[in-house]
């Protein structure tokens, strides 16, 4: 017997409803997966744009550094400020820092304020601007608008201006550049103009020879 006409028109008919069907899936799933897309970019991004934002904020804040349980640094600010990020993790200080460096026996050693600071934990390079002034213990002041202290290197200096007075000579001496090591016993101003040699050894002789 001849199949009846019908069938392959029914066939047809059954096939593309078969790909509507399938067409209409397809379709759902990748609206369903670019609103899925869409809702992840707007996180990544939502993400991205707090990820700068500040972690923590804190008021008069008290830092102490030790080494072998002597005080080296202590550091006080009026407002720190913390970021986090992917590439960069860092305090400033906005308002200003007071810092007193100690020697091993205790003894003050040198002070140092700033109008603004930051330090970056991943480099433990700090770095002070504006109004910058650093006065040994002895009465010598170093005053500068931009200075740097690598911590690792353990070695201060500036790329700015700097002027250098003796308090008690009234010597006033200045440079174009600045580097000293990390406890200011011994110093040098680049291009130095004034009286007195370039490099100034502030360490005692005659400390040295005890040594």
């Amino acid at each position: 017997m001849n199949p009846p006409e019908c069938a392959l028109p029914i066939n047809n008919v059954l096939m593309v409803s078969i790909f509507k069907r399938i067409a209409l899936s397809l379709l759902a799933i990748l609206g369903v997966l670019s609103y899925s897309c869409v809702n992840d970019m707007e996180v990544i991004n939502k993400f991205i744009d707090t990820e700068s934002e500040t972690d923590l904020i804190a008021d008069n804040v008290e830092v102490l550094y030790t080494d072998s349980a002597r005080l080296q640094m202590k550091m006080t600010t009026p407002l720190l400020k913390q970021f986090t990020t992917a590439s960069e993790q860092r305090d400033e200080f906005p308002e200003g820092i007071h810092v007193w460096f100690y020697e091993n026996d205790g003894e003050l050693n040198a002070e140092v304020t700033a109008n603004w600071a930051k330090h970056d934990k991943i480099t433990d390079i700090w770095e002070a601007r504006s109004n910058v002034v650093l006065t040994k213990a002895d009465g010598q002041m170093l005053e500068t608008e931009q200075l740097f202290w690598d911590v690792k290197k353990a070695v201060v200096y500036s790329e700015k201006y700097t002027k250098y007075t003796d308090t008690k000579t009234g010597n006033i001496s200045s440079g174009e550049s600045f580097w000293a090591i990390q406890d200011f016993n011994e110093y040098k101003l680049s291009n130095r103009t004034g009286i007195g040699r370039t490099v100034i050894y502030m360490r005692d002789e005659e400390e040295d020879n005890k040594d």
